[in-house]
């Protein structure tokens, strides 16, 4: 058959193709998901709403009352999870990173017992359902890769280490609710999840080629700027947010009824302000391009609005101690703007006219 590619199955070269993309459209998608499911999970504090992985109360999906669980639950999950928590510890410790290794073994937190909220169960489900959806997308991606590994080295390539590390996110995904959200952790877990989405992106990039204004080769360097800065911010953001579980425990998170955010160190500080800084860039990067790459311009202004709104759900979160639904915009919000510049930045020029 002309026009066929029988490396896996007799059927036109289209078909694997098109398969590809868009069960890579689909990774990309479900993995952002992820990033607004994960701050519901945060905001409504149900990171511990399973105690267990990958089953929830060892089930295959939660309970919904506690009469549905032994009378001794809470001892049974708890011991499951130290012996988890002291096998992770114990590979820290071969890996020479001991202080770490110390720090998880020494977590009272960690040998506290969760109770069961149907809730909270819930919504941790619903996250590790979607997680589970992103990884079968990611798998069939991964699998359609081969076709294109005796012409483009670089898809197959990206879309494995795409898999490797959104597997990888799972498993660690494992690790923080068996530390029951350990401060660094849980900001490597968040962090990790671009890796796989730029993996998956650059794969695409490769076989398709996303489509961009011309001119968009001499402004490279603006959106590498762009975007080192956006992912700073989005790191700093991850610390700001472990040092308000700190406060929250400590009962020092609000002071005057505003957030303590004297308390909260550096790193909020850089968060606050780093902010302003892209926004004026990518403002001042709009006025440069307007007149001679007009979509650059749209794009660069786009990027400058998202950093406003982040500014104000910022401020909103200050004043108001992090209300619920401000928080998941603003961890939704502060995902895109990373993701749509890494997308602007490895776009393929085009000629417009």
């Amino acid at each position: 058959m002309v026009g066929a590619d029988r490396s896996l199955f007799a059927l036109p070269r289209i078909f694997y193709d098109n398969f590809f993309r868009r069960t890579g459209i689909l990774a990309c998608s479900s993995v952002f998901l992820l990033f607004l499911l994960g701050g519901l999970v945060r905001v409504t504090g149900s990171g511990m709403g399973c105690p267990d992985w990958p089953k929830c109360f060892g089930l295959l999906a939660p309970p919904t009352c506690d009469c549905q669980l032994p009378p001794n639950y809470k001892q049974v999950f708890l011991e499951k999870r130290i012996q988890k928590v002291n096998r992770f510890a114990t590979m820290l410790e071969k890996l020479g990173w001991t202080e770490k290794a110390a720090e998880i073994r020494n977590n009272k937190a960690i040998f506290q017992p969760e109770a069961f909220n149907v809730a909270k169960a819930w919504i941790e489900y619903v996250n590790r359902l979607f997680g589970v959806l992103a990884g079968l997308f990611a798998l069939f991606f991964w699998l359609f890769s081969y076709r294109f590994l005796n012409t483009s080295i670089k898809i197959f390539v990206c879309a494995t280490l795409g898999f490797i590390t959104l597997l990888l996110n799972a498993w660690l995904g494992s690790i923080v609710v068996a530390t029951n959200l350990l401060p660094g952790i849980v900001s490597v877990h968040f962090m990790l999840s671009f890796s796989s989405i730029y993996f998956f992106m650059f794969a695409l990039n490769n076989q398709a080629g996303f489509v961009f204004a011309r001119g968009e080769t001499k402004q490279r360097i603006h959106w590498t700027i762009l975007l080192l800065l956006s992912l700073f911010i989005v790191f700093l953001g991850t610390q700001a947010r472990e040092n308000v579980e700190v406060l929250n425990v400590s009962g020092t998170l609000a002071k005057d009824g505003i957030l303590n955010w004297s308390a909260m160190g550096t790193s909020f500080a850089m968060h606050r302000y780093l902010p302003v800084l892209f926004m004026v860039y990518a403002f001042w990067l709009w006025k440069l391009c307007k007149k001679s790459t007009p979509i650059q311009a749209r794009a660069f202004g786009v990027a400058g609005c998202l950093a406003f709104c982040q500014i104000a759900l910022g401020a909103i979160n200050i004043n108001y101690v992090l209300p619920p639904i401000t928080q998941v915009l603003h961890i939704v919000l502060g995902a895109s703007q990373p993701i749509l510049i890494f997308y602007w930045r490895i776009a393929k020029p085009i000629e417009v006219n």
